[in-house]
């Protein structure tokens, strides 16, 4: 389903398979097709169109055709409930993520590890502020696309604003500035973080 429409950026969701919960082979056949749907989804006439990785890891769009052409930006997410896709214009710098809150004991014993000294009075103060800076920083990582940038030193906005960009919903990571903001999760509990730097 199109989760989000705005800003030359579209967000499609799925509902991660039931029985795909936990690791293994049949959660990442679930992912696998939990992607594939949401292409079919995005591109109901282009069947040639799947996702590729580079050497990185990172995601994007390629053809079977094998021809180069302008193929949208891609970020993608998994949680435990779902399956997350984000498109944008080429030169994009984009990043999503999903999280749900069963990973709060986890980040509240991880918190030293990836927030800054000087982040932790504010957004170590509980879980709920936890799984927001887990989630922005998943995502600014995705879109800042330098693999190995330590953690704990990308920045986090003055505000999380809700499906639009505002002037404190901003970091900057190598002089780039990011927009930083939540869509509405189609699960209840969850957490989906969109972050972009149009070209």
């Amino acid at each position: 389903m199109l989760l989000f429409d705005d800003y030359d950026i579209k967000v499609y969701a799925a509902p991660l398979r039931k029985g795909a919960s936990g690791h293994g082979p049949g959660r990442s056949i679930a992912e696998r097709a939990g992607v594939k749907a949401l292409l079919r989804e995005a591109f109901p006439e282009r069947r040639d169109i799947y996702v590729a990785h580079r050497e990185s890891g990172a995601p994007y769009l390629a053809s079977l055709s094998g021809v180069e052409e302008d193929l949208p930006e891609i970020s993608i997410s998994h949680s435990r409930t779902l399956v997350v896709l984000a498109l944008a214009p080429g030169g994009t710098a984009l990043g999503i993520d999903t999280e749900t809150p069963d990973r709060a004991s986890q980040l509240v014993r991880l918190a030293p590890r990836f927030l800054s000294d000087a982040q932790i009075p504010y957004w170590g103060s509980s879980p709920a502020t936890l799984f927001w800076a887990w989630t922005i920083k998943e995502a600014v990582y995705k879109a800042a696309g330098r693999p190995g940038f330590p953690v704990k030193e990308i920045p986090l906005p003055m505000e999380v604003p809700l499906e639009r960009v505002t002037e404190d919903g901003t970091v900057t990571v190598d002089s780039r500035i990011y927009y930083v903001f939540q869509i509405h999760c189609p699960d209840p509990y969850g957490m989906l973080m969109l972050v972009f730097s149009a070209g």
